[in-house]
């Protein structure tokens, strides 16, 4: 079958969903099929352009489409990018051959809407209609209400939540990362009727590329200087929907402790509000380094001794952070600040790799992280439970399989 994957960032960015629709892409190309990927040409958040607008690695076509590139920093000027993607996006859906199915996600939001109008385009046309797949990565409007970005019940959100409602009635499948996600899509949406057509595939991690590394062995460790430390680590984007308040005072009230770092490293709004925070409060075991590339990853995931993993209450069913999995890939422990019934809070609990610590609970978490930090075989023992989970549960071919499997069976049934 013909596949296109329809999201603004893919290989080589390093955003999280990049990473995942490059590895389902492979996947897909190992199985046969031929895949086409319509992204953008800019890195995403920047205005940095790939030199290549169509590029065939193996029998996936990944077309680049220009827009603009206002970037995050401006509300008017990121829907701009929006809307450019979308126009370029759709103009390069007509050229390509036409696909059996689309595999739709939410960045840009509404993206899949897309997928809708290819859908009943081809339909109008005759002959064999678009199967559609909604994989849903982060909830909107629901998102961009609980960012600021978007007014509870203005008309906006109004207008956004009908096309969303419609977008997942017009859809042959809709896959979310969690049962978090699943309980408010459903509820949310009105979906009782159609909760058949929904799939649960969290968010997966490579195990053939991350596993278990003692900091003794990690050449990155020597490298930076932190073969000798107790390593709190917090890898990837760190943005509106994660407590940084919680984890800030906990760093607070851990300042004094010899031989602790706090290690941030990635990306993101809070990110850099952290950072300059960190400078102005005079921490001087906290520490920020870049995203690290794809090829590095597992040296960097396993500088840590503990990572942390964050949500927000009111991004329940909204988002499911992807950082958890790689975590258990590597052996680690995780800590969790967020609220108790959220996937990766219920996952922490259910494989007991780590803790829940509730959101503003910072006396809570430093005492955790003090607990990990003495006692080696409770982190050696939670860190071995991780990996099990993982590689039994979350491991990349898991995952992969199972959307090649749904996306083959919309196919038939169209």
């Amino acid at each position: 079958m013909h596949v296109v994957i329809l999201n603004q960032p893919f290989y080589p960015d390093v955003a999280a969903t990049a990473q995942l629709m490059w590895d389902l892409a492979q996947h897909l190309d190992s199985e046969g099929h031929r895949v086409s990927a319509i992204c953008s040409r800019y890195v995403y958040g920047t205005d940095q352009a790939h030199p290549l607008s169509y590029e065939r690695i193996g029998n996936i076509e990944i077309h680049r489409v220009r827009g603009t590139s206002f970037g995050k920093k401006h509300l008017p000027g990121r829907a701009c990018d929006f809307f450019t993607f979308y126009a370029a996006a759709f103009v390069t859906l007509q050229r390509i051959p036409r696909p059996d199915v689309i595999l739709a996600l939410t960045t840009p939001p509404m993206v899949a809407l897309l997928g809708v109008i290819q859908r009943r385009f081809t339909g109008w046309l005759g002959g064999r209609r678009v199967r559609l797949v909604h994989h849903i990565m982060d909830l909107y409007p629901d998102a961009a209400v609980a960012m600021g970005y978007l007014q509870d019940g203005s008309l906006a959100d109004r207008l956004m939540t009908r096309l969303t409602r419609r977008t997942l009635h017009a859809s042959d499948a809709i896959i979310v990362l969690g049962r978090d996600m699943l309980r408010r899509t459903v509820d949310r949406y009105g979906l009782a009727q159609l909760e058949r057509r929904f799939h649960i595939v969290p968010p997966w991690s490579d195990g053939a590329q991350l596993s278990p590394l003692e900091k003794r062995d990690n050449p990155l460790a020597a490298e930076l200087g932190v073969a000798d430390t107790f390593n709190i680590v917090y890898s990837g984007n760190l943005g509106m929907a994660h407590d940084v308040e919680t984890i800030a005072a906990a760093i607070e009230l851990m300042k004094g402790d010899s031989g602790t770092l706090f290690l941030f490293i990635g990306g993101g709004k809070r990110f850099d509000e952290l950072k300059e925070r960190a400078a102005g409060a005079g921490w001087t075991q906290v520490r920020f380094l870049p995203y690290q590339d794809r090829e590095r990853l597992n040296h960097s995931l396993n500088l840590a001794d503990v990572h942390l993993v964050s949500q927000l209450p009111e991004f329940s069913g909204i988002v499911v952070p992807s950082k958890l999995y790689g975590i258990m890939a590597v052996g680690r422990p995780a800590v969790m600040i967020g609220p108790p019934d959220v996937e990766c809070s219920l996952v922490i609990k259910e494989t007991d790799c780590g803790y829940v610590i509730p959101n503003g609970d910072a006396a809570g978490l430093a005492a955790r992280l003090r607990d990990l930090r003495s006692d080696v075989v409770l982190r050696k023992t939670m860190g071995q439970r991780a990996r099990e989970a993982f590689v039994r549960l979350y491991d990349r071919p898991i995952a992969c399989r199972h959307i090649a499997r749904l996306l083959e069976s919309v196919v038939q049934d169209g």
